[in-house]
């Protein structure tokens, strides 16, 4: 049983392109405040840029990244076969094909 977390990539190179990570792969979360906004970075062991974490999603307000991150931890407990997706306006579990 995993849970992947799926997210679409920033950047000028992977606009629009999503990707998924193990959650037993993700070793930190990080919440980085920028000007207007915040985003909740997860740093794993396998990321090709070190130096530069996965940003996996970005909200107007650090509670709904709080939310997120709560999501997270409580689906890391649970050990269950679903996909957690992080969309620019929500987020949705969908089942493991």
């Amino acid at each position: 049983m995993s849970v992947l977390v799926k997210f679409m990539q920033s950047g000028t190179f992977y606009s629009g392109v999503s990707l998924s990570i193990d959650l037993d792969k993700i070793s930190k979360f990080e919440i980085s405040h920028q000007r207007t906004t915040c985003e909740l970075l997860a740093i794993t062991p396998e990321n090709p840029r070190p130096d530069i974490p996965y940003m996996i999603a970005r909200r107007d307000n650090e509670y709904q990244l709080q939310d997120i991150l709560k999501d997270l931890r409580q689906l890391k407990q649970d050990h269950k076969d679903i996909i957690y997706d992080i969309t620019d306006t929500g987020t949705h579990l969908v089942n493991k094909p």
